[in-house]
């Protein structure tokens, strides 16, 4: 690492990496470049008192980066990895790996086999967060991809490809939300409840939307007629998506970070700086939908943070791992409040020595 001021996050057009993959063996670098990032799943909700000024999401504040640069940047790859989850594995650089620019300490987040997409919108969070980066998230320099040939060994794909195996993929990249369903604007069913006959003819105002089902011979065809078309859809998309994604590989760089929290010790002092981290993302309409011990890790060890701009100093943690994030129209206090209990249970959990998780 060298000291700062770091090089922008957008200077860089191009990577090379070191220790990635094989092909017949044999160690190859790779070369990538810097790829458009993929727009995440807003998460709107229908109540007035919870969502903001005008109903939408916070427009994203304008770029304070110069224009794009045109470097190329060039790291190896350590071949144990810090850690990894749904969507890939993380590797750090090399310690001996020269380092031609102004950078922080870094991660390299390699996408699994099938994955692409979710590390594309993790990109695009943050993105989204770009005034954040390097106060309450990571700083990150990019995501870049390449097309590998099909006898490539890739670094982590093996153990990925196998928990793979064992899960259910959806194939339209949209994860259920799992905070404040209750609130999400979704097209009002009469079928799913019981007070409703199919027979009959339904009427529902929610919010000023007038539904008007009716359940006849017709509609019953249309409904069949649009299922099979997205039957056959998801089935061209399952056979294609292993096939594409078989031969394309996706990268995020990151500034690396520190350890998690403590277990089994007194935590109060950290506790407000946690929840700040929080807030500020909310301030972007960002609601994590994955805050977990694990996705909250300490600032870099060096003074490379930022002042934050809503609390007027430097945040000792960061939060990670955005693919399952949503941009939404909820309010600031809204966020900042489902956030705050979540949170509180983990870190009482932790105080008590014990891992609290979403599925718990």
């Amino acid at each position: 690492m060298q000291a700062g001021p770091f090089v922008p996050s957008n200077a860089f057009s191009s990577l090379i990496i070191g220790g990635l993959i094989k092909i017949n063996g044999v160690q190859a670098p790779l070369t990538l470049s810097k790829t458009i990032s993929k727009p995440g799943k807003p998460l709107l909700t229908r109540v007035e008192d919870n969502a903001t000024l005008g109903g939408l999401p916070p427009v994203r504040p304008p770029s304070k980066l110069p224009p794009p640069g045109n470097l190329c940047l060039q790291v190896s790859l350590e071949p144990e990895r810090l850690g990894y989850g749904r969507v890939g594995s993380v590797y750090p650089r090399r310690i001996d790996d020269s380092n031609q620019y102004a950078l922080p300490s870094l991660v390299i987040k390699v996408a699994s086999r099938r994955r692409s997409d979710d590390l594309a919108r993790e990109a695009w969070f943050y993105e989204e967060m770009e005034d954040i980066q390097g106060v309450a998230i990571a700083r990150c320099y990019g995501f870049f991809t390449a097309e590998i040939e099909q006898n490539s060994e890739v670094l982590g794909w093996a153990e990925s490809d196998a928990d793979y195996d064992e899960e259910e993929v959806d194939v339209r990249g949209e994860d259920s939300p799992s905070e404040d369903d209750d609130d999400l604007a979704e097209p009002w069913n009469p079928y799913a409840s019981t007070d409703y006959s199919p027979e009959d003819l339904v009427i529902e105002a929610t919010s000023g939307w007038e539904i008007l089902f009716k359940r006849n011979e017709e509609y019953e065809k249309r409904e069949k007629l649009r299922q099979e078309r997205r039957d056959k859809r998801d089935q061209i998309i399952r056979s294609t998506r292993a096939e594409l994604a078989s031969t394309s590989l996706s990268v995020l760089v990151l500034e690396r970070l520190g350890d998690v929290i403590p277990i089994g010790v007194p935590l109060e002092a950290l506790k407000p700086d946690v929840h700040e981290i929080y807030s500020d993302m909310g301030r972007f309409g960002i609601k994590h939908m994955d805050i977990r011990w694990r996705n909250i890790l300490a600032a870099p060890a060096t003074d490379q943070s930022i002042v934050c701009p809503y609390h007027g100093h430097k945040h000792q943690w960061r939060v990670v791992d955005f693919d399952l994030s949503r941009k939404s129209n909820f309010s600031h206090s809204r966020i900042e409040s489902s956030a705050d209990r979540w949170l509180q249970t983990i870190l009482d959990g932790l105080e008590e020595g014990y891992v609290v998780e979403p599925w718990d």
